[in-house]
C-alpha cells in the first residue's frame, strides 16, 4: 500500500511540474471577467513565460510587454512558494505563503485601453499614449495591504485635440489596512490632471478630481475635457471615476 501511494505521489508531482504556463489563461480571465487574457506561454507554471494581453470589446487584443518566471524550490523549507521574475529585464520576486503574499520588483508596460476603460467617458476619448507600471513591493496579509505601486501615463493623445501630446501623468497606488488609497498628478504638459481614490478591501474602485488647462489652451483642449468631466471653472472640470459610470 505505501509503494503505490509513493509512486501515485510521484506521478503527481510529475503531473504538477508539467502543467503548461498556457493554464495560466483560467484564472487570469476569471479574475478579470474575461477582460484579460494570457497569450504566447511558453514553459510550464513553474518556469515559463507568458504575455497578458487585454481583450477590449469590440475584439481588440493589445498585449503588455513579455513576463517570465522561474521557481525557487529551496523555499519549500520556508513554507513558501517563490518564483524570481524577469519583466523587461527588470529582476522581481513573488512570493506565496500562507497568510502572506508579496510582490516585488515587477516592471511592465501596458495597453493604455486598461486604463481607458475603467471608465466608458474615458474609453470614448480613444486615449492614446504609454502605459508604464512599476511595484517596487506590494504585500498582502490576511485583509492587510502595504506597499506601492506607480503607474505612468507617458505621451498622452487623444483625436479629441490638436495638442498632442497633452501631458504625461502618475497614478501612486499606496496600501493601507483598508485597501489601496490612490493619488493622480501630473508629470509635465498642458493639461493639468489631478485627483484622489480608493478601493477598499472587498468594495468598488472609485475615483475622482479636476482637470484643468491654461487659458491659451482651453479652446484646443475644451472638447476633451468636457468628454472627461463636468465645468467647474473658467478653464477647469471636475471628473470621477466609479462602478457603472
Amino acid at each position: 500500500m505505501v509503494k503505490w501511494l509513493f509512486l501515485a505521489a510521484l506521478l503527481l508531482a510529475g503531473v504538477v511540474s508539467a502543467l503548461p504556463a498556457s493554464l495560466l489563461g483560467l484564472p487570469v480571465a476569471r479574475l478579470s471577467d474575461g477582460r484579460w487574457g494570457v497569450g504566447d506561454a511558453r514553459g510550464t507554471v513553474w518556469n515559463g513565460g507568458a504575455q497578458l494581453v487585454y481583450l477590449g470589446p469590440a475584439g481588440e487584443v493589445q498585449g503588455m510587454s513579455p513576463l517570465a518566471w522561474q521557481w525557487q524550490p529551496k523555499a519549500l523549507l520556508s513554507g513558501l512558494l517563490v518564483w524570481h521574475l524577469d519583466s523587461a529585464g527588470q529582476p522581481g520576486l513573488l512570493q506565496l505563503g500562507l497568510g502572506k503574499q508579496e510582490v516585488r520588483g515587477l516592471a511592465l508596460s501596458l495597453p493604455v485601453a486598461a486604463l481607458a476603460n475603467l471608465s466608458k467617458t474615458w474609453q470614448a476619448a480613444r486615449l492614446g499614449g504609454e502605459l508604464q507600471l512599476l511595484v517596487p513591493q506590494l504585500s498582502r496579509q490576511g485583509k492587510d495591504l502595504s506597499g506601492s505601486v506607480q503607474l505612468a501615463w507617458r505621451g498622452a493623445a487623444s483625436p479629441l485635440t490638436t495638442v498632442l501630446p497633452f501631458g504625461s501623468y502618475q497614478l501612486d497606488a499606496t496600501g493601507t489596512p483598508q485597501g489601496l488609497s490612490f493619488n493622480l498628478s501630473t508629470l509635465e504638459g498642458p493639461l493639468m490632471l489631478n485627483g484622489q481614490g480608493g478601493w477598499p478591501a472587498g468594495g468598488a474602485f472609485s475615483m475622482a478630481g479636476t482637470a484643468d488647462s491654461p487659458p491659451d489652451k482651453y479652446d484646443a483642449l475644451k472638447p476633451l475635457l468636457l468628454m472627461l468631466g463636468q465645468p467647474a471653472g473658467p478653464t477647469s472640470v471636475n471628473w470621477q471615476v466609479k462602478p457603472g459610470m
